[in-house]
């Protein structure tokens, strides 16, 4: 026996974790590190059950090919002859727009794969899809409109205030701008030191519990309350007026477009106490001068997410709550490092107009992926262009895209379809080839996606390769692949700003060297310091004075101002709630301990507490239903239905009620319900109740009766 420290990668937690491995050089158990300077101790259930995964049923072991209706064992390499031979063809009779490379969350549990495979995508030339297309899209979509700033936003640990909109992250364990590593402590000492939570959401949430106001609304009302928040700073002056002038454009076409928005309009449209909204607008822009916001799904999936979106950070904006000249980064950066941030705007590029269009219904493409919710016709619509080829990356579309009857024709028409992924999945099921790649304590890696998107201190964590794969198997390296795909195809690899070596194989380490090519701390210190986790002693970094092209905020830009106008029209929630209406209740998605999305299903506390997913709703609701506790129902919207076992849930706002994403198996498969529970997918139109920019679907607040079995 022994042990060695790594760190969990099944979500951008990173815990720090101390690895038995037995005399077999087999896992066989992982425990929180107490002795990790940024998780100290903690790990989730999922991270701590990982050892059932890496040896269980599901676990894929040998590269695989589709004969007929079977899948056979196929040799790596042959494997990757015949995918670029196929590739090739593809791009010779069309072009290599009809390649699709889908990436899912499931990639950054390697941050090789993470790079390496849009690297892939860009050298070949083909269509990037991933899953943020398909649940937060309205964030890329924001930032090309609104603008954003170069230094960042006020740090979540020294702030006064912080409003979380749809997000949960005690359960999801991330959340934009606020720390996801061991978020209980470090909300807990957050209050314990002063701060003020709003937190907005139609559930009373893990995180609302520790709210000092919680605004439990009617979903797809987000809008109203964003509106609301900003008519009350901006009718009481609480914004910061100088901010405003030398940042902001458009800011009275806002105060214009938000003024019918009063606390009486947004307490009966979002279902609130008109004082609570006032109460939480004075507590973020008067009572606190440090702070901001943060959204989630929540937020993005349910109805006019483009214009939530943009109002909520809109009330950051005017209330300027951004890293100023002169103040102290609170990471200088350890794995990238670059020039001192500007304290300005970087204007809005709007490079969604620039950017070709889908070939149907014409949704725009942002940070040049093309929308994921157009992906089953892209598949399925004839004609030039159409995706014929697929490779997916830690990603279960087949689970995951909403109508999944859509889905499941779509891929079943792609001339080919590769996926890489360690388990079996309904997506591998349908694949021409899948490729097991070595996962978790089986690859080296380093904590650079976590710097990237949401880390307020100098911490960084290497790993080595803890243990190799059975003796039998035959697991890829996921950047070998799409280095090999790339090299056979006659293209190179970029890798941060730097081409690829391709006249060997490349190892992790080659990789990971180029991944943090511009790091604060070099690359071999990283790899003998930092294997248990460390925070680094690094000289500080002050936020530099705004450069000669530094832009301004546009806040009410005439297509925002036009959602506006859509938003108004639109008939509030409120009144089509009831047991007499023929969709009287609003389902919305919720996450649970236990799983993550489609994954950690068949994980022991998993299958012991969470086997299925229940149809959450209000006790009194249940009653007017004329329901009991577990009875059985059936779930419908305007677009499928589903069978569901109910459970009285009094954290649910009245009207609304919830079921947990990721659940059920293949369409048209007879699928025991206590087992795998039901895909809430059938529910969910794709090309009905769409944002007209970027096609995202409605995913959240979707309108369903609930009809006895």
């Amino acid at each position: 026996m022994r042990e060695q420290k790594s760190y969990c990668r099944l979500c951008f937690g990173f815990c720090g974790v101390n690895v038995t491995i037995d005399d077999n050089e087999r896992v066989v158990s992982v425990v929180g590190d107490h002795d990790n300077p940024a998780t100290q101790g903690y790990a989730c259930v999922k991270g701590l059950e990982l050892p059932s995964a890496l040896y269980g049923d599901r676990r894929l072991w040998r590269p695989l090919k589709k004969v007929d209706d079977r899948h056979e064992e196929i040799d790596l390499e042959q494997a990757l002859d015949e995918i670029a031979q196929c590739m090739q063809g593809i791009i010779d009779q069309d072009s290599a727009q009809s390649l699709a490379f889908y990436r899912g969350t499931g990639t950054f549990g390697s941050n090789v794969a993470a790079l390496a495979f849009p690297a892939l995508a860009d050298a070949v030339g083909g269509q990037r899809f991933s899953t943020m297309t398909i649940d937060q899209s309205a964030k890329w979509v924001t930032a090309d409109r609104l603008g954003t700033w170069h230094a960042g936003k006020q740090a979540f640990e020294d702030a006064d205030v912080w409003l979380f909109a749809g997000a949960n992250p005690l359960v999801s364990v991330f959340s934009w701008h606020t720390p996801v590593q061991n978020p209980m402590k470090r909300l807990k000492e957050a209050k314990a030191q002063g701060l003020k939570l709003i937190v907005i959401d139609p559930r009373e949430c893990e995180m609302a519990k520790f709210a000092d106001i919680h605004l439990q609304i009617y979903p797809g009302e987000d809008a109203a309350v964003a509106a609301g928040l900003i008519h009350l700073v901006l009718n009481h002056n609480w914004h910061d007026a100088e901010f405003c002038a030398q940042h902001v454009e458009g800011l009275e076409q806002l105060r214009e477009q938000v003024a019918p928005f009063t606390p009486e309009l947004v307490a009966a449209r979002a279902g609130i106490g008109r004082e609570d909204l006032i109460a939480a607008a004075e507590l973020f822009a008067s009572q606190s001068k440090r702070g901001s916001v943060s959204t989630g799904t929540g937020v993005d999936m349910a109805p006019f997410p483009n214009l939530a979106e943009h109002l909520y950070e809109v009330l950051g904006v005017i209330c300027g709550r951004y890293l100023r000249e002169g103040e102290v980064l609170p990471n200088p950066g350890v794995l990238f490092s670059g020039r001192p941030p500007r304290a300005e705007v970087r204007a809005p590029k709007r490079s969604f107009e620039k950017a070709p269009r889908s070939r149907v219904r014409g949704a725009v493409r942002l940070n040049g992926e093309s929308a994921t919710p157009t992906l089953a016709e892209e598949i399925l619509e004839p004609g030039p262009g159409r995706v014929r080829g697929m490779i997916v990356s830690g990603a279960n579309p087949m689970g995951a895209i909403p109508d999944s009857d859509q889905v499941f024709k779509a891929l079943n028409a792609l001339d080919l379809l590769v996926v890489i992924d360690p388990f079996e999945t309904e997506t591998t099921r349908l694949a021409d080839y899948v490729l097991p790649p070595k996962f978790m304590y089986e690859h080296a890696d380093i904590t650079f996606g976590l710097e990237m998107s949401n880390l307020s201190v100098p911490y960084a964590q290497y790993t080595p390769t803890l243990v190799d794969p059975p003796a039998q198997s035959q697991l890829c390296d996921e950047g070998y692949v799409m280095w090999a795909l790339a090299k056979r195809l006659g293209r190179g690899l970029n890798i941060m700003g730097q081409s690829m070596a391709m006249d060997a194989p490349p190892s992790d380490d080659d990789f990971l060297s180029l991944i943090a090519s511009r790091s604060g701390v070099s690359f071999d210190e990283i790899k003998q310091t930092a294997q248990g986790g460390k925070v680094f002693d690094l000289p500080p970094k002050h936020v530099a004075p705004a450069g000669e092209k530094a832009g301004r905020f546009a806040v009410m830009p005439e297509d925002v101002a036009d959602d506006m106008q859509r938003y108004r029209s639109a008939e509030p929630i409120a009144t089509t709630l009831g047991v007499n209406s023929e969709f009287g209740f609003r389902l919305i998605p919720r996450r649970i301990r236990e799983v993550s999305n489609t994954s950690c299903r068949d994980f022991p506390s998993a299958q012991k507490r969470a086997a299925y997913n229940p149809l959450c709703i209000h006790p009194e609701d249940l009653s007017e239903l004329g329901l009991v506790d577990r009875q059985s129902v059936t779930v419908s919207s305007d677009n499928g239905c589903i069978n569901a076992i109910v459970k009285a849930d009094s954290t649910l706002k009245r009207g609304v009620v919830s079921m947990t994403h990721g659940y059920g198996g293949m369409p048209g498969q007879a699928s025991d319900y206590l087992k795998h529970g039901s895909s809430v997918s059938p529910l969910i139109s794709l090309s009905r109740d769409c944002e007209p920019l970027q096609a995202m679907p409605r995913m959240s607040a979707i309108p369903v009766r609930i009809d006895p079995t």
